[in-house]
């Protein structure tokens, strides 16, 4: 009874640590009173978390407040500069890598390709990269946040499965900690997509919203009445092996005509090889990366845009049975393909509007992700949920207190 108790009180402590980091978060510049009005905290307590944030170098004064004819009080905002987090997306044969302050301004940031001898210990590698990348002097880092394409345990940053690389249970999340000596979030990507959509981008608004990634797989991302729709350990939201074509081409799960074998960027690159073939296309280059293809659909390319077209076609028949289970108010579409995405909605809607009946699409908006094209700045969305959740703040006092 007694460890209840006492784990009821850490929580509280820790909860009321980000209170207060959120409120002075969002408001920039509170005193003391202000703090305890925001988050209904007493006085006392407000004073002894405030002297603790302080005393870490979390929070520092900035001036005074000359509102009313009372006493002046002092004003607190958070020392961003105080500490740095890492956030990384781990790719095929890649990672993104960037250093961010706290108020998640970017400070440096790298790409780091992977040759054939550094994947073969791809963990050890990616330590190096990272030691690399990392400034010599002046760093307090305060964590690491990483993401990847892949089916992650989220509280022990374990990796169950990494398709590309055919990894399973990869001890990422520990070997970084205990490497860095710092904690480590490993996350899904597309759950980290969603988040940051939600906090941030194009889904802030939205209640019900579902965000789909078409890469080199298709994943999904939930939010619905507000919440993120996820799962323990298991690899919520994949939607690459839905069986589009019965007798299509075989994929490397054993099974025929998955969606990824259909709509995802190799496919749609190999489609174009094959029809520029067929229809004897020789002004048209041999072949084209997904980009290129939306470039040519765009400046009018009619054998480009008929590829659109049909991948439109088979990604509703995917978007159909979400929209009917979800109702969304906004559909989210991530990766290179919306960049023709003048194209690209117009023939989703043209091909939703066949399959659903009108009252599933009277509210629904199709748009494009905001964060795509830096693929590190939604992973720092978990870092600023715990330290708004106070976890990593008590870690970081933690710290300075040890050292």
């Amino acid at each position: 009874m007694n460890e209840i108790v006492k784990g009821s009180i850490d929580l509280i402590r820790q909860l009321n640590y980000g209170l207060v980091y959120a409120s002075l978060e969002e408001h920039k510049e509170l005193s003391r009173t202000d703090l305890s009005r925001l988050t209904g905290l007493s006085p006392a307590s407000i004073t002894k978390i405030t002297r603790e944030l302080l005393d870490g170098g979390l929070v520092v004064t900035c001036g005074e407040s000359s509102v009313g004819r009372g006493r002046r009080q002092t004003l607190l905002r958070i020392n961003e500069r105080r500490f740095q987090f890492l956030s990384m997306r781990l790719g095929r044969g890649y990672v993104d890598m960037a250093l961010f302050d706290l108020a998640g301004r970017s400070l440096a940031r790298h790409r780091h390709t992977f040759s054939e001898a550094e994947r073969a210990d791809l963990l050890v590698s990616l330590v190096r990269a990272i030691q690399g990348f990392l400034p010599k002097k002046a760093l307090r880092l305060a964590c690491i946040a990483l993401c990847l394409p892949g089916q992650v345990e989220r509280h022990s940053g374990m990796v169950k499965h990494f398709p590309f690389y055919d990894l399973r249970n990869w001890p990422l999340g520990p070997t970084l900690q205990q490497a860095f000596e710092v904690p480590v979030l490993v996350s899904g990507d597309v759950r980290t997509w969603i988040q940051a959509e939600r906090e941030w981008g194009a889904a802030k608004n939205c209640a019900d919203a579902v965000l789909v990634f078409v890469h080199n797989d298709i994943g999904v991302g939930m939010v619905v009445n507000g919440q993120l729709i996820e799962s323990e350990s298991a690899l919520l939201g994949d939607l690459s092996h839905l069986q589009l074509e019965p007798y299509g081409q075989r994929c490397y799960c054993g099974g025929f005509g998955c969606a990824c074998t259909l709509v995802t960027n190799q496919a749609l690159e190999a489609q174009y090889r094959e029809l520029r073939e067929r229809m004897q296309e020789h002004d048209l280059p041999e072949s084209v990366t997904i980009r290129e293809l939306c470039e040519l659909a765009l400046a009018g390319n009619s054998l480009c845009q008929d590829i659109l077209h049909q991948a439109a076609g088979r990604l509703s028949r995917v978007l159909s049975n979400l929209i009917c289970l979800l109702n969304p108010g906004k559909l989210l579409l991530g990766g290179e393909i919306t960049r023709a995405d003048r194209l690209l909605f117009p023939m989703l809607h043209q091909s939703l509007a066949s399959q659903l009946p009108a009252e599933y699409l009277v509210r629904l908006q199709i748009e494009s992700t905001h964060f795509y094209e830096d693929p590190t700045k939604p992973t720092s969305v978990q870092v600023h949920k715990v330290l708004r959740d106070g976890s990593l703040l008590l870690d970081l006092l933690r710290g300075d207190k040890e050292a």
